[in-house]
């Protein structure tokens, strides 16, 4: 299993490719003129959005709550074209988060969250 790092205000969060997936989508404009021709203005492309399930403990589950109610993140990601770690700018949107189990020492969570590109 492929591990993904992600770090989110320099908290890194230990993922595997099946906690993790990544989409991509466009923000584009269309008209008509009054000839009745569609026109098309692409205003951005790539915009990234990530769909993260993470099981941890209840620090990092708080930790991950508080970065729900943030206006704007920096997360690290890793860049497949430049193979190297980038800064990305974003916000924590539906963030979910579900007790398992709990035991003498902690308690686990399974929490769930999207990360949405900001620059958009």
């Amino acid at each position: 299993m492929a591990k993904i790092k992600l770090i989110i205000n320099e908290v890194e969060l230990e993922l595997t490719s099946d906690s993790y997936s990544e989409s991509y989508s466009s923000v584009d404009s269309r008209k008509t003129s009054e000839a009745g021709t569609t026109l098309r203005s692409v205003v951005k492309t790539d915009i990234r959005a990530l769909s993260i399930s993470y099981k941890c403990i209840e620090s990092d589950q708080i930790k991950l709550h508080e970065y729900s109610k943030l206006s704007s993140l920096t997360a690290q990601i890793y860049d497949e074209a430049s193979q190297s770690m980038i800064p990305w700018r974003c916000f924590m949107d539906s963030f979910k988060s579900d007790l398992i189990v709990e035991d003498n020492t902690h308690r686990y969570y399974s929490v769930s969250f999207k990360l949405n590109d900001l620059e958009v």
